[in-house]
């Protein structure tokens, strides 16, 4: 009797687990090969698309040493600038990322100040600096640049404590 009570359980336990594994079996939605195939093409548009995309964009510059070329447009002489008042990120669209950055963050944005330095030429000593007050461009200026050390960059409190 106990034998027969076991067996009947266990095949009960079997019975049902291959019923509810069909069940799952042809509940589960079977993917249609066609929408499949449609979506890997859309993909592959979108992939094509995002390549060309990427391909008329501008080459970035990177940290390099020089500005773009046609930076000279913007700054008209040593002291001048025609871009006074652009955001920093705007800047950085025309003329690229400077190899050299000071920078003081302030928790409200009104107080940060960058100064960006960029070199004018291969050869020649002129560096470009660029002030930023508060992420606009307060001025520019053109001048011998020999180094960090010793530029008296820190020295402006017209810049840094205004």
């Amino acid at each position: 009797m106990k034998k027969t009570i076991i067996t009947t359980v266990l095949i009960s336990g079997i019975v049902t687990a291959v019923i509810v594994w069909n069940l799952t079996s042809f509940l589960s939605p079977v993917p249609d090969t066609a929408e499949l195939e449609e979506q890997i093409q859309d993909l592959q548009t979108e992939n094509q698309l995002l390549k060309e995309q990427l391909a008329a964009l501008p080459e970035e510059q990177g940290n390099n040493r020089q500005p773009r070329p046609g930076w000279e447009q913007y700054f008209p002489d040593h002291d001048t600038t025609t871009i006074a008042g652009k955001s920093a990120e705007e800047v950085g669209h025309l003329l690229g990322s400077p190899p050299y950055k000071i920078r003081s963050l302030a928790a409200n944005p009104v107080f940060n100040r960058e100064i960006w330095i960029f070199m004018a030429g291969e050869e020649d000593p002129t560096a470009l600096y660029l002030f930023f007050k508060g992420n606009q461009l307060w001025r520019s200026q053109l001048d011998e640049f020999n180094g960090l050390y010793g530029s008296g960059l820190l020295d402006h409190e017209e810049f840094w404590l205004d």
